[in-house]
């Protein structure tokens, strides 16, 4: 998640700080959502639109757009960083300005900085697999098979 990398280096580079401090630090600084347009974010057959592209503006003087994710991958990544203040205003009115407007302003809000926040310290790495026990490998194995369509486990049976 987005939110939570970007909390999680503010919170390396600042240790000191407090949760109540930084959580209000993100309140009014951090926004993060999904990018919309006037028509809303699905295609005329209800099929949701999708944009890759992210988005920087520094100080209203620079701006970059591309596809670059916030970690190191790797994958083929472009993008256009516009250093000229003049440039960046006209991108901003063009097309940041209004596309924020139905993104965020008069959206619902697709982040919600103390859900993110309250989850950063669960472990979502999982157990090490030399750690495991072998049911736990067989039942794992199983749910493997399941999710490729081969599965005829009764692992579940006895939720219902």
């Amino acid at each position: 998640d987005v939110a939570a990398e970007i909390i999680k280096r503010i919170q390396r580079d600042y240790p000191d700080a407090t949760d109540d401090g930084l959580r209000q630090k993100v309140v009014d600084n951090l926004r993060v959502c999904f990018i919309r347009e006037e028509r809303g974010n699905a295609w005329e057959d209800e099929m949701t639109m999708g944009n890759h592209a992210k988005h920087f503006i520094v100080d209203d003087i620079a701006t970059y757009i591309g596809s670059q994710n916030l970690y190191v991958c790797d994958l083929a990544e472009w993008g256009v960083l516009i250093d000229d203040a003049e440039a960046t205003k006209k991108m901003m009115e063009d097309v940041w300005n209004p596309m924020w407007k139905y993104s965020f302003e008069d959206a619902p809000k697709d982040m919600d900085v103390h859900e993110v926040m309250d989850g950063l310290g669960i472990d979502r790495d999982g157990a090490d697999p030399s750690d495991l026990d072998d049911e736990t490998r067989a039942q794992m194995k199983q749910a493997e098979l399941a999710n490729a369509g081969h599965g005829k486990s009764d692992f579940y049976a006895d939720d219902e």
